[in-house]
């Protein structure tokens, strides 16, 4: 991570920022220590109460303590508040009440949470904009943070962890692989955030114990067992090949290399893992190399709902509305259910998952539920949910801190790029989308420093 230093930055730190960020890095790692009937009970409900009682009041407290920065932030301003009006004008026009401010339950994720998203956003601006030892403070929060996040993931490889919860030991949620973050791949998706991150860190000589540090975090990354953040880390380290100056060193490189051998070592010892196969007639398993897990429905359902409604989207829960407006054979089908003789509807409204009883050509009956209510493409997501504007505004906002960013801090714009190609195939979840947010912020705060000290 290149830092970049204007003239105004307050030399002195404040204990304001601190607190965030052990808000934010520890957030990741809080897990109810109890089992439960639910993985919501475990993963999702302490991370919610951990973001409303401790996450946003630190942010609010470093909102308030650089206040003054705030007038530099007129640009990302602008383009946040109509993004929030949009959504809200969404949520208000369809109708859907308390679901379209809280979040679907299982996700918690609607405008409120977006709220604190934004809160974020400028908590990391405000902060990179005041402070002299922000970026050095952010990179010993990312190394540590990671790290203690990554030994979760390495830990279960070895057979030292497991994590509590109904189910768990499935290795669905949490185990095999998946660390405190409630899935493998909300797991592989932060740490795709944080690795180009932790490798460009390793450039600043203050970080003597940071090699170790990406070792973890790419034994992790790889761990996870994931294509989609498999490919997005691997997009994040290719853009710091293209824009970091200097460029990572060999001795870098090889804490990466370092730490991918070791996963494959531990996962080849006690033959576990995702096969590597192209289609699932090897593995008969769904976890094919080509497979899509299902996402075909989804992905197949969003264009459908974005054609009909284009502008305002169809608000919480819009993915099961838009599934329910489809002819039933067509989203069965694309579920992977073919040459069926009749099929019942069984949910009583388009709110609810589509639920069927199908007849196969053999006489054979099945009970289908489409029990997923989130696009696993964000992007999508958006646009469904909030309509079109909504989605290209947050492409723009991303995209902006992504490029801005790209030879200042060249860490930081490979973690963004790496999470907007993780959002192709994964939706944002509260689990580490805001540490994602607050890197948004510090992205666009190091490009307004930056053009600041040029005018001084």
């Amino acid at each position: 991570m290149t830092q970049t230093h204007a003239q105004g930055s307050k030399a002195s730190t404040s204990t304001a920022p601190g607190l965030l960020l052990l808000a934010l890095w520890v957030l990741p790692l809080l897990i109810n220590p109890v089992l439960a009937m639910s993985f919501d009970e475990v993963y999702l409900a302490p991370k919610v109460l951990w973001i409303y009682t401790i996450v946003l009041p630190s942010t609010l407290l470093v909102l308030w303590r650089y206040r003054e920065a705030l007038q530099n932030a007129r640009g990302p301003l602008a383009l946040l508040t109509v993004w929030v009006g949009w959504l809200i004008l969404s949520t208000l026009l369809n109708g859907v009440g308390w679901p379209g401010w809280w979040g679907a339950p299982e996700r918690a994720d609607g405008v409120l949470m977006h709220l604190i998203y934004l809160a974020l956003l400028l908590g990391g601006f405000v902060w990179v904009r005041s402070e002299a030892e922000a970026l050095h403070r952010l990179e010993q929060a990312v190394l540590f943070g990671g790290s203690l996040l990554a030994l979760t993931n390495v830990l279960q490889q070895v057979g030292l962890m497991g994590v509590p919860g109904d189910g768990a030991i499935t290795g669905v949620s949490a185990t095999l692989f998946g660390g405190t973050l409630g899935n493998r791949g909300y797991m592989g998706g932060a740490l795709t955030l944080l690795l180009p991150v932790a490798l460009a860190s390793l450039a600043s000589s203050r970080n003597r114990w940071g090699w170790l540090a990406v070792i973890l975090i790419s034994w992790a990354w790889a761990g996870s067992f994931t294509r989609g953040a498999w490919l997005a880390g691997a997009v994040g380290l290719l853009w710091l090949v293209i824009w970091a100056r200097p460029r990572p060193s060999l001795r870098s490189w090889s804490a990466v290399l370092l730490g991918v051998a070791l996963c494959v070592f531990t996962t080849t010892l006690r033959g576990e893992g995702r096969a590597f196969n192209l289609s699932n007639d090897a593995t008969g398993g769904g976890q094919a190399i080509a497979d899509s897990s299902g996402r075909a429905v989804l992905w197949g359902s969003a264009l459908f709902g974005i054609r009909q409604r284009p502008l305002l989207g169809w608000g919480t829960p819009a993915l099961w509305q838009a599934m329910n407006e489809r002819s039933e054979k067509e989203v069965l089908a694309d579920f992977g259910k073919h040459d069926l003789a009749g099929v019942r509807r069984l949910n009583s409204t388009p709110r609810e998952a589509p639920r069927f009883v199908v007849t196969h050509a053999d006489g054979k009956r099945e009970s289908v539920v489409l029990s997923i209510g989130k696009v696993h493409n964000e992007y999508l997501d958006y646009a469904l949910t909030y309509g079109l504007p909504a989605a290209v505004m947050f492409i723009a906002l991303l995209a902006a801190a992504i490029w801005s960013s790209r030879t200042l801090l060249p860490g930081v714009s490979g973690g963004l790029l790496a999470y907007a190609a993780y959002l192709l195939t994964w939706p944002e979840i509260i689990r580490f989308a805001p540490i994602a947010w607050f890197m948004m912020g510090v992205a666009l705060a190091a490009y307004s420093r930056r053009r600041s000290g040029l005018r001084t």
